[in-house]
């Protein structure tokens, strides 16, 4: 059934991957790490700074998914280098308070970085389409 919707929807349809993935990590940032904070140990600054750009990246992705772009390649150019500079930022919050972040922490936005990585490769795919 996924299948079939990327397949029909395509190539308009990674917007509403990218938007469910930022939501997600909208809802697990503010929804679990932030009241679970010092379980995770990365600052509360720090995780209210990733939630504004992962609410910036819902916005950008839905709004390419209900415009449904003609010239749709810039657009999502613009959804990789988004999701890349999140990893990035990201990553030098984890890197700047290794010293304060648990396991779980750790391995929560280690994790996640996997994941994003993957939706980017898929991404960069299709862009070369």
């Amino acid at each position: 059934m996924i299948q079939n919707l990327f397949h029909k929807y395509q190539p308009h349809t990674v917007f509403l991957l990218d938007a469910f993935g930022a939501f997600i990590s909208l809802f697990v940032l503010f929804g679990v790490v932030l009241p679970l904070q010092p379980y995770f140990g990365m600052p509360t600054d720090v995780l209210y700074q990733l939630g504004m750009l992962a609410g910036v990246m819902f916005l950008y992705s839905s709004i390419c998914f209900i415009q449904k772009p003609k010239k749709w390649k810039p657009f999502l150019l613009g959804v990789i280098l988004g999701n890349l500079s999140y990893c990035g930022v990201s990553m030098y919050f984890l890197i700047e308070n290794w010293n304060v972040v648990q396991t779980l922490g750790a391995f929560y936005f280690i994790w996640e970085k996997f994941v994003i990585l993957g939706i980017v490769l898929y991404e960069v795919i299709l862009l070369r389409k």
